[in-house]
């Protein structure tokens, strides 16, 4: 194939032309030559010519550079961003890590994966076609990118599918590895990652009674943990599930569970762990879970990505009964966890911030008591720190905006105080990496923070949070390089700290 020169590519896509890429016809004898053999291009489809995705200010032959693990994201989207490893030298080409050598050919489901670099650009491209009832669909998505005179990347995603045609994200990307140093102040316990048939993938852990119940893509995984040096485990319930919540009774312990698709939720008897019986199903979908204790009744409430929030009582948790539904009033992105304090509900509603509503008059007459606008409102906590009601709030998503990234917000969470649902705090790892989930513990926030694993943060003033201790649970040089990697779920019980890590499964950890 005839080496393809790519000059920059302004977003007009006018091509200006340039000396051979790599050579040294321009007269600098520092420009570096990088001259990648040419491995072959798609023929046909969506973003089949790589010159198609616009990028600029590319240096010429600066793909020299471009080995490691960088940060790409899209600043003005809340949730374009991952975290890639690049591979290769100007000898060999260059190709992202961890994609599988088998997707450069034709496979059985019809996609095609091409990867491709003449020294300048890197670019690759998977692409399928195949028939449906309705006729031929088309998918494809594409990523370009290219080493900037500063030593950023300029990079661009493109996405194509039938049904809703082309589109083109511009992005940037900056190097990107662990923070600081492995470990600080905490200590590795225990550690349980691989089941008798498949790997536990750590979306969410509780733990009840020396057993630790791990949700994720693989299944409901059961692990005896009364022994924290050596969790052994237990069974396995098949599925893919996001959210787990266990309910006691006097002769019954059950395990509820969202899933990660669009289907209804589940209950399971684990009464004895080693033997869990699906009992049924409730009849609607749930992302999250949480359990109110109301009186001498247990409640269970469900997150819908809709504006409704779904109330059962489960006091007998082999068979609940649904009570009704709050409504969310307002601006609507869909609730995706919430907190419940009371007659107070704190709705976690995407990208229309958080929502705090009353239901003192009733689940249909909730009442909105607080809100604000954040990048997207993923968890909340309701607690007391340094003397004082709190609310803490976590964001997920990140933007470019001045006040982009994700934080731990902490709100006035006195209902009779006059600022009342307004920030007092923040705290921030950094802004390249979002919050999952945490709890507030005793002045301390533990909170599982993606690729920054575990981070501690002392809230005894609540004004001014303060890291005191991390546990690095992602491996940079491991990490596949998706946007959600790292430390997902995590609990604190007896002391002990229990991570649902993607890639590890679960962690127990200490503070010391």
């Amino acid at each position: 194939m005839q080496r393809i020169c790519l000059a920059p590519v302004v977003l007009a896509l006018v091509v200006a032309p340039l000396a051979a890429c790599g050579s040294d016809d321009s007269g600098d004898d520092d420009q570096p030559s990088c001259e990648p053999p040419q491995g072959e291009l798609p023929t046909d489809g969506a973003f089949a010519d790589p010159m198609a995705l616009p990028l600029a200010n590319c240096v010429e032959g600066g793909l020299v550079d471009l080995p490691g693990r960088w940060f790409v994201h899209a600043p003005d989207r809340v949730f374009t961003f991952d975290y890639p490893k690049f591979e290769g030298t100007c000898e060999t080409g260059f190709h992202r890590a961890f994609f599988r050598e088998e997707d450069h050919d034709i496979n059985d489901d019809g996609r095609t994966f091409f990867s491709w670099s003449d020294g300048t650009r890197y670019y690759h491209r998977t692409f399928a076609r195949f028939q449906t009832d309705s006729g031929t669909f088309e998918f494809a998505s594409a990523f370009a990118a290219c080493m900037q005179p500063d030593g950023t990347l300029a990079a661009v995603t493109g996405r194509f599918d039938t049904d809703r045609g082309e589109a083109i994200f511009p992005e940037v990307g900056t190097r990107f590895g662990l923070k600081d140093a492995p470990a600080e102040g905490i200590e590795l316990v225990g550690e349980f990652g691989m089941a008798p048939d498949h790997d536990v993938i750590g979306y969410n852990v509780v733990v009840d009674a020396g057993t630790a119940y791990v949700v994720g893509q693989n299944g409901l995984d059961i692990i005896s943990v009364a022994n924290p040096a050596a969790p052994v485990h237990v069974a396995s319930v098949p599925g893919a599930f996001n959210d787990v919540r266990i309910v006691r009774s006097a002769t019954k312990v059950v395990a509820y569970v969202s899933p990660i698709e669009q289907e209804n939720t589940k209950f399971i008897d684990v009464t004895n762990p080693a033997a869990p019986v699906v009992l049924g199903e409730l009849p609607e979908y749930s992302h999250s879970l949480q359990i109110a204790i109301e009186g001498p009744k247990t409640m269970l409430y469900l997150a819908t990505y809709t504006d409704q929030i779904p109330k059962y009582d489960v006091t007998d948790p082999t068979n609940p009964m649904r009570l009704g539904a709050a409504v969310v009033p307002g601006e609507q992105a869909g609730i995706h966890d919430l907190t419940v304090d009371g007659t107070r509900i704190y709705a976690n509603n995407t990208t229309a911030g958080v929502v705090a509503i009353d239901t003192a008059a009733g689940l249909t007459s909730a009442v909105e008591v607080g809100r604000l606008q954040t990048s997207y409102s993923h968890a909340g906590w309701v607690g007391a720190a340094g003397g004082r009601a709190v609310y803490l709030h976590g964001d997920e998503g990140m933007t470019g905006t001045p006040d982009g990234g994700a934080f731990m917000r902490v709100f006035d969470g006195d209902p009779s105080s006059p600022t009342y649902m307004t920030v007092i705090g923040k705290y921030q790892s950094r802004p390249e990496v979002g919050i999952h989930n945490f709890e507030l513990h005793d002045n301390l926030a533990y909170i599982a923070y993606y690729q920054d694993g575990v981070r501690i943060v002392d809230m005894s003033d609540p004004t001014q949070p303060r890291e005191v201790a991390h546990f690095n649970t992602w491996d940079p040089e491991t990490a596949p390089g998706g946007a959600f990697e790292g430390a997902l779920g995590i609990r604190l019980v007896d002391g002990l700290i229990y991570v649902a890590e993607l890639e590890r499964g679960l962690l127990i950890l200490r503070k010391l």
